[in-house]
């Protein structure tokens, strides 16, 4: 078969001998899996792995983080690095910088060649030089997007340098690997389970400990403490400890102020393990003087209501389910639970296409994890590969509905009959079927789930005093839906999220998140506060 040379000058050493190299991280059968993926029997992957750097005007490092696309096909979580596979030849090579003996007294050292080829699993492992040769492979291996994949799928070249850039077929390689990461193999599920049961732990630990704390950072130095003693040293997202009126802000991390007349505590945070991350978000109730018990009707309704949304959907997890048909579900079930408490009224299928609970459940249903916590979704399963882009939500409006998402929705009312058994789709307000036009995993041409996929089920319901009074109150079209005299009892619960991270099985779905929630929690309350 035809193979790629590429020709620097280095030192190379093979080692067939490996200390501890049985249980090494299956780089080699995820690169030949993306190889298959690219439909291609030759050519050459070739990927820039993340780079050390030094903030401005500082002579202190940022912090470091390894690509992820470079981590799956290296096992490498090493800066300055670069990685190499010769398609055709089957020869997955590891480039390693020259060690900078000056700063190994204050920084340490990445591997020496031998000590690569023990402990990752490559064929080759070889010395970048600082000459123009080297130079010219780290040219091959420029950004994908203008922001942070740094991914080349290159094609025929000589066999005595590396080929062109010329020659580069980047959306091959982009769609191939994100095929690959979206379908876990047995290591990474292990991974991801164990990024789950440390968190776990932590959640469980802010419950076991609650009576001790009265701010945000003492819940996030608390959690972020538990991992570390259990050996998770990064967390997978900045954590979230957003009391009162900070829950409703989906992304609230400066988690700096005093719980006081909160009635709740959001706690969205998760560590990684070996860089596969969990998510996991609980809302625990605030109540000194009844600890275990929520501080008002409105909160427990609330969580009840999301609680109930999500044993739902993770009921209905199971291969070849559209997980677009679960955010549907999701978004009707809501819409029902706000009607039901009074907050919204008038027609279910009125508001639900008009998109005015958008204003108390704003996001999705869930995402893929694994690698990234907003991990890679399976490519479109169009016949062109065509996406449409969701830099803008607002975009939707001007989206037209197409057969495709008709037909789904339609078959999805038929099994919904309480919903819409006949879908009217002659209006001109359509906004959750428009949004299934949008790129996202809860789009209508993301494949569907299949065994391995690890996914979040996150439901949420939110109150958000800018957000409704700035876009909702003050828009006729959806004030008519919105019951303000009830609504003000509500603001003070500030918003409930619950999160856990399902895994995909032949036969349905596994619950990888052990925190506790719901009543289990409310027992560790009371049950510890004493």
């Amino acid at each position: 078969m035809a193979g790629y040379e590429v020709d620097t000058i280095e030192s190379l050493s093979i080692n067939l001998c490996s200390k501890g190299g049985v249980n090494k991280y299956p780089a080699k059968a995820h690169v030949r899996r993306v190889a298959q993926a690219t439909g291609k029997s030759d050519g050459l992957v070739a990927l820039e792995g993340e780079k050390s750097a030094y903030y401005s005007n500082s002579d202190q490092k940022r912090h470091w983080r390894q690509d992820r696309y470079f981590y799956y096909i290296t096992g490498c979580n090493e800066p300055d690095c670069y990685v190499t596979y010769d398609i055709g030849k089957d020869v997955l090579t590891l480039w390693l910088p020259t060690i900078d003996y000056s700063r190994v007294f204050y920084d340490g050292r990445t591997s020496t060649v031998e000590e690569a080829l023990d402990k990752y699993d490559i064929d080759q492992a070889k010395y970048l030089k600082n000459r123009p040769r080297d130079l010219e492979l780290k040219s091959i291996c420029k950004p994908l997007r203008p922001y942070d994949h740094r991914i080349l799928m290159l094609g025929p070249g000589t066999s005595s340098k590396p080929p062109t850039p010329d020659f580069k077929d980047t959306m091959i390689l982009k769609n191939a690997m994100n095929a690959c990461r979206a379908v876990k193999d047995g290591d990474e599920i292990e991974l991801v389970r164990k990024a789950n049961d440390v968190s776990s732990e932590a959640h469980k630990a802010i419950l076991t400990h609650l009576k001790d704390l009265t701010t945000e950072s003492q819940a996030e130095g608390l959690f972020v403490d538990v991992c570390l003693s259990h050996g998770a040293h990064e967390q997978a997202y900045g954590p979230i400890m957003g009391s009162g009126a900070r829950a409703g802000v989906l992304h609230y991390m400066a988690n700096e102020h005093k719980f006081a007349e909160s009635q709740l505590l959001l706690v969205d945070a998760s560590c990684e393990w070996d860089l596969y991350a969990s998510d996991i978000t609980r809302t625990i109730p605030l109540n000194r003087s009844s600890p275990g018990q929520w501080p008002s009707r409105e909160a427990k309704s609330v969580y009840e209501a999301v609680q109930k949304i999500q044993e739902e959907c993770i009921a209905l997890v199971r291969p070849g389910k559209k997980f677009v048909d679960l955010h549907w579900h999701a978004s009707h079930m809501a819409i029902d639970a706000l009607l039901g408490m009074g907050i919204l009224k008038g027609d279910h299928m009125e508001i639900f296409h008009t998109g005015t609970a958008t204003a108390f459940a704003p996001h999705g249903l869930g995402h893929h994890i694994g690698l990234d916590v907003h991990d890679l979704f399976p490519p479109p399963s169009k016949a062109d590969g065509s996406q449409v882009s969701d830099e803008s939500v607002m975009a939707v409006t001007e989206l037209e509905i197409s057969s495709d998402v008709k037909k789904a929705y339609a078959s999805f009312a038929h099994n919904h009959s309480k919903w819409a058994a006949h879908p009217d789709f002659s209006r001109s307000e359509q906004f959750h079927l428009k949004l299934a036009s949008l790129q996202g995993v809860a789009t209508l041409d993301v494949p569907p789930l299949e065994p391995g996929n690890i996914i979040t089920i996150e439901p949420g319901l939110y109150f958000n005093k800018f957000v409704l009074e700035t876009f909702f109150l003050n828009d006729p079209k959806h004030r008519k839906f919105i019951n303000t005299g009830v609504l003000k009892r509500y603001m003070p619960v500030g918003g409930v999220r619950i999160e856990d991270c399902i895994l995909v099985t032949e036969k349905g779905y596994e619950n990888l998140t052990k925190a506790p929630k719901g009543e289990e929690m409310l027992k560790i309350i009371r049950e510890t506060w004493r």
